[in-house]
């Protein structure tokens, strides 16, 4: 038998496989579309088109409502996000990305969790407290534990507020690429900017400011 070539495997997944999945799930196939986009800007080596992409792509995904369908789809953009930031020769931020893909894919196979948004209640009281190291670990884990909310519009409205504070903890830890990662991604989701901002330290306001002004 003939060996089937990369390529012809991906776009076999893409084309094919992944749609049928997708209407299996109830999903709308076209939440994949800035997924796929990224995908293929990655195949040209176009890293900040496959960072755009992708950046989207976390938001429409979060749209499907099947749990294990999502995190699947949500892994993959994180394994794509590891390869944009590596390609742009970001190998920090691409290993913080690497280690989401491999939370999120160990997620699918354990029970959900009881009470999903308390892991980001906790956070917020550890960044209050200045316990920034605290802060980063449960706000790292709220991103994988919130998954677990069935209510999607408020699932989207509590992963925003945590993207919001890894914001705050990267500046206060002087990471600035990484504060910049999460802003980045915090544009493509309507309005999600303007409520950090109400929330957000000046220096971080000003950082938000600048995103918006860069923003296509």
């Amino acid at each position: 038998m003939a060996k089937v070539s990369t390529d012809a495997t991906t776009i076999l997944q893409t084309h094919i496989v992944r749609p049928v999945r997708y209407r299996l799930a109830g999903a709308d196939p076209d939440a994949r579309a800035n997924l796929s986009r990224g995908q293929r800007e990655l195949q040209a080596k176009n890293y900040p088109g496959a960072l755009a992409a992708l950046n989207r792509a976390v938001w429409d995904v979060e749209g499907i409502q099947r749990r294990p369908l999502r995190l699947t789809e949500l892994g993959d953009v994180y394994e794509a996000l590891r390869r944009a930031y590596t390609g742009l020769g970001m190998p920090k931020v691409a290993e913080e990305h690497q280690r989401m893909a491999i939370a999120l894919t160990e997620a699918r196979a354990r029970d959900q969790a009881a009470e999903p948004s308390h892991v980001l209640a906790r956070a917020k009281d550890a960044y209050a407290a200045a316990r920034f190291r605290d802060a980063l670990r449960l706000l790292r884990a709220a991103l994988v534990d919130l998954e677990d909310l069935s209510d999607g519009e408020m699932r989207v409205k509590q992963l925003a507020e945590t993207r919001c504070y890894l914001a705050f903890t990267y500046f206060a830890n002087q990471e600035r690429e990484r504060v910049r990662d999460e802003l980045k991604r915090l544009a493509t989701l309507d309005g999600a900017l303007a409520s950090c901002t109400q929330q957000a330290p000046p220096g971080v306001r000003s950082l938000i400011a600048d995103v918006q002004r860069k923003r296509p």
